[in-house]
């Protein structure tokens, strides 16, 4: 390889990497990132970190008397039928899960929901309801996380090994 080869060589290595970073890699980390979140419903938890269980599906016992008049208990679910069993945040419909976005930039990928109750289910909050009075557990989806990190460095690395080791 002449010099001049060289020269244009690093050049277009320099580009690659410019365009790869700029553009290539915001989309490929926004949606494997925008996926993993999306897993969180499923798993009902934030990777690792499972999310606090709710009434709806908490169970208690239940004291009656027979018709002998014999006294019995049994153990049932507080909530009946399909909400008793349904998965936390998926509701009857899966909006909040399926609600996720992203939003590409100039070396930047954010994904967020739209949907006005998303802040208040992924933080937390003492100030939801009509009456701004009720408390919705904090149940994160969508932040950073230790999990994510290792997927965006190994995105990152294995994309830079195709453009330098062709």
């Amino acid at each position: 390889m002449t010099p001049e080869q060289f020269k244009n060589h690093l050049a277009q290595l320099k580009l690659n990497v410019k365009t790869a970073i700029n553009r290539d890699l915001p989309r490929i980390i926004g949606n494997k990132a925008a996926s993993l979140f999306r897993q969180n419903f499923q798993k009902e938890a934030f990777f690792d970190d499972k999310w606090e269980e709710v009434n709806r599906r908490k169970t208690k016992t239940v004291s009656y008397k027979t018709k002998k008049g014999l006294r019995k208990s049994k153990i049932v679910k507080i909530g009946k039928g399909a909400a008793g069993s349904r998965k936390i945040l998926t509701g009857s419909t899966g909006d909040l899960g399926r609600s996720l976005k992203i939003k590409t930039e100039t070396g930047a990928a954010i994904i967020y929901s739209d949907l006005k109750y998303a802040r208040a289910h992924n933080d937390g909050t003492a100030t939801a309801g009509r009456s701004r009075n009720t408390k919705i557990q904090q149940r994160r989806f969508i932040g950073h996380s230790p999990e994510l990190e290792k997927v965006v460095l190994a995105t990152i690395e294995e994309t830079m090994n195709k453009i330098i080791k062709p």
